[in-house]
């Protein structure tokens, strides 16, 4: 009985870890296809070293501006598509670190929430980037943006809060890593989003959105890299 036991445990444990690895493979084979076009442009264009990186899901994707934003700071634009932390976590080394950024301004965590990640997951992925990068990048400084209220995903606005009170207190704990706080003047004094800073999805960001975004994340990173 107790060898027939050991038998059903090692199956489950096996099946476990099957499909752990089947979800691994999947999201590098979702993202592979944008990540070796980063790879491929690269050789014909090679971005400077020591620049600024943004990396993220689709708001860092959409930023069509964000070079002309953060004049005179050179930046390069490493989103990809409707990203969680995790996922740049995979591709950390091929889209960042690469690069040996002076800066890495990150935009992640409200697909985590959409996806049903809880507060803790999504904030430990923070922490193993945020390791990583102190490991390989010692001198890089690392800025979280906070995770945007919207009207697509007001039902989820007080789980994003808590992912922000979190990244706040990431911020507050390492030396290298700040907190730029785009989601406070996104909203209302009721506390409502602000309506008029998206596109029709109710989700992404227009002009107006990212000109909010600007005026937070621009003097911050001109005060320290401006000179």
């Amino acid at each position: 009985m107790e060898h027939n036991t050991s038998k059903i445990t090692l199956r489950i444990t096996v099946v476990i870890i099957s499909i752990l690895v089947a979800m691994t493979t999947s999201a590098q084979n979702r993202w592979e296809p944008f990540i070796q076009a980063f790879e491929e442009r690269d050789k014909t264009d090679p971005p400077p070293e020591n620049a600024i990186l943004f990396a993220g899901s689709s708001s860092i994707v959409f930023w069509r501006t964000l070079k002309e934003d953060m004049t005179p700071l050179v930046v390069i634009n490493r989103g990809f598509g409707g990203s969680q932390m995790h996922e740049l976590n995979m591709y950390r080394d091929r889209i960042v670190t690469n690069y040996k950024p002076k800066a890495i301004v990150i935009y992640e965590g409200d697909n985590d929430v959409a996806a049903g990640k809880s507060v803790n997951d999504i904030v430990s992925q923070y922490e193993d980037f945020i390791a990583h990068i102190d490991k390989k990048l010692s001198s890089t400084e690392i800025y979280l943006i906070a995770v945007k209220p919207s009207i697509a995903r007001a039902a989820m606005w007080d789980t994003m809060k808590a992912v922000n009170t979190r990244l706040q207190k990431l911020a507050d704990e390492h030396t290298k890593v700040h907190y730029l706080d785009i989601a406070s003047p996104m909203l209302q004094e009721s506390g409502v989003v602000k309506e008029d800073l998206f596109v029709d999805d109710g989700l992404h960001l227009n002009a107006k959105g990212y000109e909010v975004w600007t005026n937070v994340v621009r003097p911050v990173l001109l005060e320290k890299y401006g000179s």
